[in-house]
This record gives structure tokens, sequence and C-alpha cells, in this order.
């Protein structure tokens, strides 16, 4: 099974690597499919590529990514046990938002990779990541801290790491989600279920948010290593 998604994988990146269906393959580097375990239990999501992911071909590979790295050693983990990929392929020019247009595009390509790596856990950081996968045009700072089942995945919103950057007291709310994390997937090690985990720990004002596909369910989670192989070619 690990490879055949393995090769999936690489079929599917020889497939749309040359792709030009919105103006940002005009002006991008490279294009930058993902990167990681192709049979990782937790999938994270960005928003799109920056100047140095552009650049390398890689995602998460600037200040941001040094802030995930650390994150991830704090659960005991490391980039070859998950996989990391953004909503766009493609740097949008000086780092602006992303457009509607332009995730309506590109969508598919992140739906495709996470149907082939079928992960438990999809973690989605910020805003458009976050509104996406959950269908929503609620914002990141009411989503953040709670956890949704989407098509039988858990869905956790966190803050981008980038944020960080920027506001030096985010990081120990990054913290306190990656917390959260390790003990959502240690409970999938024992075999509980999410609803299990988070019963009786909804709130009314947290009741209240729903979308399309995922319901909220509030726990406090912490991540059993996996032993898959990382994805090489990329």
């Amino acid at each position: 099974m690990g490879e055949d998604k393995r090769e999936k994988l690489k079929e599917f990146y020889f497939q749309i690597k040359e792709c030009m269906e919105c103006e940002l393959g005009k002006t991008r580097t490279n294009f930058v499919f993902g990167s990681g375990n192709y049979g990782a239990e937790i999938v994270f999501i960005g928003e799109a590529p920056g100047r140095n992911e552009d650049l390398q071909g890689k995602p998460f590979v600037g200040q941001a990514g040094k802030i995930l790295d650390e994150l991830l050693l704090s659960i005991g983990f490391n980039r070859s046990e998950i996989f990391i990929a953004n909503v766009l392929k493609c740097r949008p020019p000086e780092n602006r938002d992303p457009k509607i247009e332009e995730i309506n595009i590109c969508k598919k390509y992140l739906f495709k990779q996470i149907e082939i790596i079928d992960p438990k856990i999809i973690c989605t950081m910020g805003k458009y990541s976050t509104q996406l996968i959950l269908s929503t045009d609620t914002g990141i700072t009411k989503l953040r801290g709670k956890v949704f089942r989407v098509n039988k995945r858990t869905v956790l919103p966190i803050n981008h790491p980038a944020a960080a950057l920027y506001t030096p007291s985010r990081f120990e709310i990054l913290r306190e989600d990656f917390r959260r994390i390790k003990m959502i997937l240690d409970s999938y090690e024992n075999q509980e279920t999410v609803e299990d985990l988070s019963a009786g720990l909804l709130s009314d004002s947290d009741s209240g948010i729903k979308t399309g596909k995922g319901n909220a369910v509030s726990t406090e989670p912490d991540l059993q290593k996996s032993k898959n192989e990382q994805l090489g070619l990329f």
C-alpha cells in the first residue's frame, strides 16, 4: 500500500508540475508540489509558497519553516514523518494573498494529494487553508483550537507559523495547538475516537460553528512517530 501511494504521488507530480492554468504559472520560479512522507498520518496545509519556497521548490523552507520544525520537534516529530503542502502551488507575486479564482483552480491538486496520502489528521495553518478545507468563511480566530470532522478525517485549524514571527506571544499558542495535535493522534493510537475524547466538552458557543462538511468538536488534545519512509522525490 505504501509503495502504491508513493508511485501515485510521483505520477501526480509529473502530471501537474508544468501547470499553467492561472497567471501564477507565468511568474513562478518553481512549482511547489509539497514534501514529506507519502504515508503520513498528518498533513499540514499552508497558504502559498513564499520567496524561499519558490526558489527551492519546497514548502516551508524560510523562517516560518524553522518555527514549524521547532514545533514538530516539541512533540517528537520531524518532517520525514509528515507531509506539507499549500493551497496554492505557485508563489503569488510579492507574497500577496491568494485570489479566490487562484484557489478555485488550484484546490483540486491539494484535494488529490489528500486523497492519495489518506491522512488521519489535517492541520490547516492560517485563514486560507482552514476556510478551504472546512468550506466556511468563518475567520481563523474563531476556528483555532477546535477540532472538526471532515470526510471521516480530523481537521485541526491553527495559526500560521509565520504569525509567531510578527507576534512572538503567538508561539505559546502554537505550542498548545501542537500538544493538541499529539493528543489527538495518541487517541487514535489508543483506539479512541475523537468523539469519545471530546464528549461533553462542547460549549453552546462552540457548537454553533458548523460548516457544510465538518462539525465542530472541542477537545484538549498531544503524536506517536510514524515509521513510514519519507517521499524521497520531493
